[in-house]
């Protein structure tokens, strides 16, 4: 009953659906959990989730998965770029583009966007970008901005990662 209900409150209080995260990740997580607070009581655990904001965040971290790269999805970005150039451009030329990247993860989502509206041919202070997250420690990494070979998973992206990244040392800044 404690795993129905903890499904129940991820759902709830961070709108991520068990069938999108799989009720058996949920369960690892939450016995990794149990054993690091070395809790052997699945009540005694979700009383404590209910009761602690850091227990809270913790569990959240385990449930997430942060599966990013840049230009992820990439149909998306060709469209979106298309869009400005054709569609918005013409008619905006000195208005600044808003956007916004739910989830951001660590940071690949919402820099993707940036360069694609560059690529179009807005200028830098034409775009604002907001980018959100639920995990903590995706968003410290995203406010880094300094992403591994990892996050440039498509070879489309080389040119892009030469022309926006400081290469040091295998790591791009």
């Amino acid at each position: 009953m404690p795993q129905i209900t903890i499904e129940f409150l991820l759902e709830s209080k961070i709108g991520v659906s068990v069938e999108a995260i799989g009720a058996k990740v949920i369960e690892k997580a939450v016995r990794r959990r149990m054993a690091v607070r070395e809790l052997t009581d699945p009540d005694a655990y979700l009383r404590q989730l209910q009761t602690s904001e850091q227990e809270w965040n913790e569990l959240v971290e385990m449930v997430v998965i942060p599966e990013t790269w840049f230009f992820r999805n990439r149909q998306s970005f060709t469209f979106l770029e298309e869009y400005i150039k054709t569609e918005w451009l013409p008619q905006q030329q000195d208005k600044v583009l808003r956007g916004l990247s739910i989830p951001c993860s660590t940071g690949e989502e919402p820099y993707s966007i940036a360069i694609t509206l560059l690529e179009a041919g807005l200028r830098p202070e034409q775009i604002h970008i907001d980018a959100v997250d639920i995990s903590a420690k995706a968003l410290q990494k995203a406010k880094q901005g300094t992403y591994g070979e990892e996050s440039f998973r498509n070879k489309e992206t080389l040119d892009l990662r030469a022309r926006y990244f400081e290469n040091k040392k295998k790591t791009y800044h």
